[in-house]
């Protein structure tokens, strides 16, 4: 059999091989940009990103001033994301007492972001994550229904410090990927508030809400 034959039998599969291996670079690179590393007990990674009516959000400018607790979640297609900041809200005055800001994070057009703000009553930051730099950053395009399209539904809480005191993913991929991605909620889409404002109480100094 001729060499150009061989190629022809053999090409289609090449060419599976090669779109199946860009795939699956192209998420390893999306949830390792800049040698990201978001674990519990790591220095919280700095970003910038445009807040939904206005204004620019750098995380850096609150060390030694609040905690923040940063909520990633798939957009205005998951109505159960947006409740969940709703449920958050309706308990917002402990966690002023914790001294802490909750900040939410997702994509979409800003324009579509507004609407589903007003039309959910949302009160706190929410951020446009354009380029999906901080969700690269923050390891949580994995955690993902859609992954490396959309941010999936994780908490991850920055004390004073700017140290990662507590992580949590509602969405539980495969266990296989290790780290902070083995372990996870149901995929729900939806954390209990108590649930959270435990975690949050624990994780943070003893003297966090005081500073």
């Amino acid at each position: 059999m001729s060499t150009k034959k061989v190629l022809g039998k053999f090409l289609p599969f090449i060419g599976i091989i090669l779109i199946v291996g860009l795939v699956g670079w192209g998420l390893f690179t999306a949830s390792n940009v800049n040698g990201s590393s978001a674990k519990e007990g790591d220095k919280a990674p700095d970003f910038s990103l445009p807040m939904v009516g206005g204004g620019e959000f750098k995380l850096s400018e609150f060390e030694g001033k609040k905690n923040v607790l940063l909520y990633f979640q798939e957009g205005i297609m998951c109505p159960p994301c947006w409740t969940q900041e709703v449920d958050l809200e309706k308990q917002q005055a402990q966690f002023d007492a914790l001294d802490t800001q909750i900040v939410m994070i997702t994509v979409d057009p800003p324009d579509a972001l507004a609407q589903a703000k007003a039309q959910y009553g949302i009160k706190n930051t929410l951020l446009y994550d354009n380029g999906l730099g901080a969700s690269a950053k923050y390891d949580v395009l994995l955690d993902s229904m859609h992954p490396g399209e959309r941010p999936g539904h994780v908490f991850v809480l920055v004390d004073k410090e700017g140290i990662i005191r507590w992580r949590y993913s509602a969405y539980q991929p495969s266990s296989s990927m290790g780290d902070h991605h083995s372990g996870g909620g149901s995929g729900t889409m939806y954390v209990p508030v108590d649930f959270v404002m435990g975690n949050v109480k624990n994780a943070l100094p003893s003297k966090g809400a005081s500073q």
